[in-house]
C-alpha cells in the first residue's frame, strides 16, 4: 500500500461528488488525494512520515471558493494605516471625521489618507440633509493632507480639496464622457469632491503614490490568511490595466505578476483565478475594452493549479441594479456605465461581447439589473451562434434581477451566475421592491433546479468573506436585521455547499482538479466546528473553521 503524506480520519467527510456521498477518511500524497473510504481502509496508507489528522467526527468539506472578490484590495484595507468604516458604529459624521483626524495627525509628508466602507444613508447628519458625503466634510478635517474615501460599493469616491489640487482637478476641469465616469458638480458648477466609477477615480488616483511590490505582497498575504480562516483556498481577483491606479494599484496589472512570483516561491496559501480588467483607463466602451484586451501581457503561468488568468471583466450596470427592465424601472429612468441611448448601448455591448468571444476569452460581466442581464444574455447567445464550439463558460456577476425566464436562457447558453449571498444578506430588503420578481428574487433553489451553475462569492471588500453567513441566508432568506421574504424559497443545504465548492471550480474550468473530495483532485479541505448540514439553520453563520488545508498542507488552524 502506497504511504500517504497526509491522512484525515474519523471525520464526517462530505465528498461533494455527484451523489454527495460521505466517507470517514481520506489519504493524500504530493498535494493530491490518492484514496478515500473508511478510517480502517485509510490507516493502511499511514507510514512513519505521514501527518495524521483525527477529525473527531467533525464535518470535513472541500475547501471553499470565493467566486468574486477584490482580493489584493481587501488585503490593502486590512493594512494598519487604512481606515475601515464598515459597520453600524459609523452612523455619524462626527465619528467618521474623528477617525480621519487621527490618521491625518499620523500622516507623513506626501502620504494620503485612505478609507472605505461607509454607507451614506446610514450617516445620520447626511440622511437628515438628504445628501452623500462631500468634499466639505473631509475639508473640515484637513485641507493640507489628501484624503480619499470610497463607500461600501467602491463605485463612489469622495476626495478633499487637497487631493483634487494635487491631481489638477478644479472647477475648470473639462467634463468627461459618461463611459469613463462622473466628476460630480453642484448646481453652480462647483466640484463636490465625488468621483463616480472607475475611469473618473483613475483620473484622481493617477496622482497618488501606488504601493510597492513588497507592499502588494503583504496585501496578498493578509487577504489569503483571512480567506484561509474562512476555509477558502481558491478565489478570483479583478486586476488589469483598467485598475492600474485604483486603490493604490491593488486593482492593477502588476499584481498578476506578483501572484505568479509568489506561487513560484511557494508563498501562496490560496489559488487565484484572475479576471482581467482590460479596459483602458477603466472606461466602459468597445474601444477601451477591446484595445486594452489586445495589449494584455500575462506572465507564463508555471502551474495553473495556482495562478491563471482566462477571463476578461467589464462593467455594465453602475453600482447596483441600475439598468432595470422596461416596465419595472421608474418612468424615464435608465442608467448604466455605457454611453448613448438604450438602443445604442445594447448595440455597443453586443459588439464587445461578440468580439471577446471570437478572441477566445471567457467573459465576466458586472450585471445586476434585469435590462443589463437580458442585454448580456442575448449578446452571449448571439456570439456563441456566430462562433460556436468554444467552451468558454461566460458568466454574469451579481445577477440581482434573475428571473426563472432569463435563468432558463442562461442555462440553455451555458452562462453562469457568480452571486453573492453575503451581499443578499444586506441588500435583500432594498432590492425586493424594485426588481422584477419582487419578494421572489434570489430564488437560488429554483435557478439551481433549472440547471444554472451558481457560484458563491463575497465581493469583498464590500461584504463578508464568511461563506457560512451566505449559506445561512440561502437557508433562511432572512437578513442580519431580520428582514425575511418568501421563506418557502429556501435552498437545499447540499446545493448551497456545491455553490461554494464544485460550482466555483467549474466556473474557473478547474472542476477536474478541485471542488470535491475525489481521487486525483488537490488536497484542499476545511474542517468545521459545527455540522452545517444538520445544525439549526439560524446557527450556520456562526460555524467556525477549525482547520484549512491547501495542497496537503495546513494553512490555518484555530
Amino acid at each position: 500500500m502506497v504511504k500517504a503524506d497526509l491522512v484525515i480520519k474519523n471525520g464526517k467527510i462530505a465528498t461533494v461528488d455527484k451523489n454527495f456521498n460521505y466517507v470517514e477518511a481520506v489519504a493524500c500524497r504530493n498535494g493530491f488525494i490518492i484514496d478515500r473510504g473508511t478510517t480502517a481502509e485509510m490507516e493502511a496508507h499511514i507510514g512513519p512520515d505521514t501527518k495524521v489528522i483525527d477529525a473527531g467526527g467533525k464535518l470535513v468539506l472541500p475547501a471553499a471558493n470565493d467566486s468574486h472578490m477584490h482580493a489584493c484590495h481587501t488585503g490593502f484595507t486590512m493594512s494598519p494605516s487604512f481606515l475601515d468604516f464598515n459597520g453600524p458604529a459609523y452612523n455619524s459624521l462626527q465619528v467618521i471625521q474623528d477617525k480621519i483626524r487621527q490618521a491625518v495627525a499620523k500622516a507623513g509628508p506626501g502620504e494620503w489618507v485612505f478609507g472605505c466602507g461607509h454607507v451614506d444613508a446610514n450617516i445620520k447628519e447626511l440622511a437628515a440633509e438628504g445628501r452623500p458625503l462631500l468634499k466639505q466634510d473631509l475639508d473640515a478635517v484637513s485641507t493640507s493632507v489628501p484624503i480619499v474615501l470610497t463607500d461600501f460599493s467602491l463605485h463612489n469616491m469622495v476626495a478633499n480639496s487637497k487631493a483634487m489640487e494635487i491631481a489638477g482637478i478644479d472647477r475648470n476641469y473639462p467634463d468627461i464622457p459618461h463611459s469613463i465616469g462622473t466628476i460630480e458638480r453642484d448646481a453652480d458648477g462647483e466640484l463636490t469632491g465625488r468621483f463616480i466609477e472607475w475611469g473618473a477615480q483613475n483620473l484622481l488616483m493617477a496622482h497618488c503614490p501606488i504601493l510597492t511590490d513588497a507592499e502588494l505582497e503583504d496585501c496578498i498575504r493578509r487577504v489569503q490568511r483571512a480567506l484561509n480562516e474562512n476555509g477558502i483556498t481558491s478565489h478570483e481577483d479583478i486586476l488589469g490595466e483598467g485598475g492600474d491606479h485604483l486603490f493604490r494599484g491593488t486593482w492593477g496589472s502588476r499584481v498578476i505578476d506578483i501572484y505568479e512570483k509568489m506561487a513560484e516561491k511557494g508563498e501562496l496559501t490560496a489559488r487565484v483565478s484572475v479576471n482581467v480588467f482590460s479596459a483602458i483607463t477603466g472606461a466602459a466602451n468597445y474601444d477601451a475594452i477591446i484595445r486594452g484586451t489586445d495589449r494584455v501581457k500575462l506572465p507564463e503561468f508555471k502551474d495553473r493549479n495556482w495562478v491563471k488568468a482566462d477571463a476578461i471583466k467589464f462593467f455594465v450596470d453602475l453600482g447596483g441594479p441600475t439598468w432595470q427592465r422596461p416596465g419595472i424601472r421608474p418612468e424615464g429612468s435608465f442608467a448604466s456605465s455605457w454611453d448613448g441611448t438604450e438602443e445604442e448601448q445594447i448595440k455597443e455591448i453586443t459588439r464587445t461581447i461578440i468580439e471577446l468571444h471570437r478572441m477566445g476569452w471567457q467573459i465576466a460581466i458586472h450585471s445586476c439589473g434585469g435590462g443589463s442581464m437580458d442585454t448580456c444574455i442575448d449578446a452571449i447567445e448571439q456570439a456563441q451562434q456566430l462562433y460556436p464550439g468554444k467552451d468558454l463558460r461566460h458568466f454574469l456577476i451579481h445577477c440581482d434581477d434573475t428571473t426563472k425566464e432569463c435563468c432558463a436562457k442562461m442555462v440553455k447558453n451555458h452562462i453562469g451566475a457568480a452571486i453573492q449571498p453575503t451581499a443578499a444578506n444586506i441588500v435583500f430588503g432594498w432590492n425586493t421592491p424594485v426588481l422584477t420578481d419582487k419578494e421572489a428574487i434570489f430564488d437560488y433553489q429554483a435557478y439551481t433546479d433549472l440547471g444554472a451553475n451558481l457560484t458563491g462569492g463575497s465581493d469583498s471588500t464590500c461584504f463578508s468573506m464568511n461563506w457560512r453567513e451566505g449559506m445561512q441566508f440561502c437557508m433562511t432568506r432572512t437578513t442580519f436585521d431580520g428582514y425575511c421574504a418568501r421563506p418557502d424559497l429556501v435552498m437545499k443545504r447540499e446545493d448551497a455547499i456545491r455553490m461554494y465548492t464544485i460550482n466555483g471550480a467549474y466556473q474557473e474550468h478547474m472542476e477536474h482538479v478541485r471542488g470535491s473530495i475525489e481521487v486525483n483532485k488537490v488536497a484542499d479541505f476545511q474542517i468545521l466546528d459545527k455540522d452545517v448540514m444538520t445544525c439549526p439553520v439560524n446557527e450556520i453563520g456562526q460555524a467556525k473553521v477549525v482547520m484549512t488545508i491547501c495542497g496537503g498542507k495546513v494553512v490555518y488552524e484555530a
